[in-house]
């Protein structure tokens, strides 16, 4: 976990500068600032009141749903602790409603004192029929034997509570129907946690840092203020195992010990993936694709909203919540599944409330949306044919060890070039490289594109898969150069009767110029360059291979005492003398291949 934050000179008045950021970001918002309450200013107090908050450290729950059709105040305590009643009868005050309030709560002790505190008052002044009390209990992890006398916990299923509340309380219905709909709501969400490692409080001693996960371990049903889950794995599984296991806390109706969550095929689902705060977006939206196809796989449950993002976050922890919502089973008959679907899919300015892009209330087809075999402007062009004019034959056999040979090299290579990447720069090289090798590798199997002996075919094969298989910089570098080498050799050997080591030298001559025209970068640069230039130009000189080769070795074990000039790796701090560094990753990797050319030809 990390224990570096940003804070102010004084961490402790963090939640008070957070609080006034929270109103920067929105008008609609205001701050009643010693009360820490930040409430819609917009606020029509004919509707029922939508209250609820918590401690600090989970924005952005709750500020981050206050608007019109949704909550209409939140009550911030200090960092994971329960705001004062005082301060959450500040928030009832000052958006105090004819119509009544609910407290939409979240079932902790604190949350559940405090808030009843408040209430506890307010009932004594305004009557019994105008206060509520809702406790959101959507956590399925916790054993029905652990949780019988505290209930469930709450994740982020409140948000989806809010969403739908607060649009109902929007169309001016009493405090009992928003009441009665939000029984009928809670009693249908499930939640439950995952993550990778507990989180650092801000403000609190590293050394005081509580269940500090190892390296290897994935911990099931955290809570959201650093509470222990239900059960550690000493691995962290593959996405595929991870969701399988998450489903069957949610949907195994057959656990005693859980079985809330009722379903039958058909019903209307909503999936939401909360980011506690940690999690990399990327990370989470393979997380939800797998979870989309298990459920309908595994379960025979489509999904027909989702929402994904940060709702209830505990800091910067890498730890995720899935919540399911079963819109059918909700669903009443004041309120049927297309009115519930109607409030989550209605407007809202809520700072961080997410768009909703779907009205239907059909399954969300992506499968139609997904298309596997688009052709491309070059799917037809003459990188794909056999070249119709000019070819040299070479051994079929020298030809494929050739190949075989670079893609051992490249293979075996790959965790070091990886290395220097991730020291020196973004850590993708060793790996697109080595994506390329198994690309080849893998196409020199099924097409056997050697056989013929045909030096352009080969190339042209060779193009295809750098085009299609190799990403990053140095896969643009490697194509043009390529193209450049094959568009030459065509012509040359259509053309003349000159030595193929002469043609190849002219060629190479004319594919490095050609590639000079598309990157600044040059020898000294620390680049793919220091290699690709001196092999070139030394193979024209001479002619002679294993000398090229040798010079190419040099020039990569001399980019061990260049500074970046060009690339990502420049933008790494070094001090101006620094001269200790690892090779270049890109030159390494392509002289590996270069080197190929001797080894696998037995030369």
């Amino acid at each position: 976990m990390s224990s570096k934050h940003f804070l102010p000179k004084d961490p402790f008045s963090t939640v008070n500068f957070a609080l006034k950021g929270a109103i920067y970001e929105n008008p609609n918002l205001s701050l009643l600032s010693k009360e820490r309450v930040l409430f819609n200013n917009k606020f029509d107090s004919k509707k029922v009141a939508l209250i609820s908050g918590g401690g600090s450290g989970h924005e952005p729950g709750w500020y981050g749903f206050v608007a019109d059709g949704m909550l209409t105040a939140s009550v911030q305590g200090e960092i994971f602790a329960s705001p004062n009643y005082r301060n959450i009868q500040a928030a009832e005050k000052v958006v105090h409603s004819d119509a009544g309030t609910i407290f939409l709560i979240t079932n902790y002790t604190g949350d559940n004192l405090y808030f009843g505190m408040a209430a506890q008052e307010l009932v004594n002044k305004y009557g019994e029929d105008r206060i509520r009390i809702l406790r959101t209990t959507d956590d399925v992890a916790v054993p029905r034997s652990k949780s019988d006398r505290v209930g469930r916990r709450t994740l982020s299923g409140i948000t989806l509570m809010a969403k739908v509340l607060g649009a109902c309380a929007d169309e001016y219905h009493d405090i009992d129907t928003v009441y009665k709909l939000g029984v009928s709501v809670n009693a249908n969400i499930a939640s439950v946690n995952a993550g990778l490692d507990h989180v650092h409080i801000p403000t609190h001693d590293a050394t005081t840092d509580w269940g500090q996960l190892k390296q290897n371990e994935l911990e099931l049903g955290l809570g959201v203020h650093n509470e222990p889950g239900v059960k550690r794995l000493d691995y962290v599984p593959a996405n595929e195992e991870l969701v399988q296991i998450l489903l069957r806390y949610i949907l195994d109706t057959t656990d005693p010990e859980r079985g809330y969550f009722q379903y039958d095929k058909g019903d209307k689902i909503v999936l939401q993936l909360n980011n506690l705060g940690g999690v990399s977006h990327f990370e989470l939206l393979a997380v939800l694709t797998e979870t989309v196809q298990q459920l309908k796989r595994d379960y025979g449950l489509d999904i027909t909203r989702v929402y994904h993002g940060h709702f209830v976050t505990s800091f910067n922890a890498q730890i995720f919540t899935l919540t399911l919502f079963n819109v059918t089973k909700a669903a009443t008959a004041d309120f049927p599944v297309e009115k519930l679907f109607e409030y989550l899919d209605k407007p809202v300015r809520a700072s961080n409330w997410p768009a909703n892009y779907y009205t239907s209330l059909e399954p969300i087809d992506v499968q139609s949306r997904v298309i596997d075999d688009f052709k491309h402007y070059d799917e037809d062009s003459a990188t794909e044919k056999l070249p119709a004019k000019g070819d040299a034959n070479v051994r079929p056999e020298t030809l494929e060890s050739v190949i075989r040979t670079a893609v051992r090299n490249v293979i075996a290579r790959e965790p070091e070039l990886t290395i220097w990447d991730t020291k020196m720069g973004d850590g993708d090289c060793g790996e697109g490289l080595k994506i390329g090798a198994e690309a080849v590798l893998d196409r020199l199997e099924k097409d056997r594109f050697t056989e013929s002996g045909s030096l352009l075919q080969t190339l042209t094969s060779l193009l295809k898969v750098v085009k299609d298989s190799m990403g990053g910089t140095l896969g643009a570098i490697l194509y043009i150069f390529l193209q450049g080498l094959t568009n030459k050799l065509e012509l040359l050997l259509e053309s003349n009767e000159k030595p193929l080591a002469v043609v190849f030298a002219d060629a190479m001559d004319y594919a490095i110029d050609n590639l000079c025209n598309f990157t600044k970068a040059r020898e000294g640069d620390r680049t793919v360059m220091d290699v690709l230039i001196p092999f070139c130009r030394e193979f024209s000189q001479s002619k002679n291979l294993g000398q090229a080769i040798e010079v190419a070795h040099t020039a990569a074990e001399a980019t061990r005492k260049m500074q970046p000039k060009l690339g990502r790796a420049s933008y790494v701090g070094i001090e101006d003398n620094e001269t200790d560094f690892p090779p270049d990753p890109g030159a390494y990797g392509v002289y590996e291949i270069i080197a190929a050319l001797q080894e696998g030809s037995g030369n």
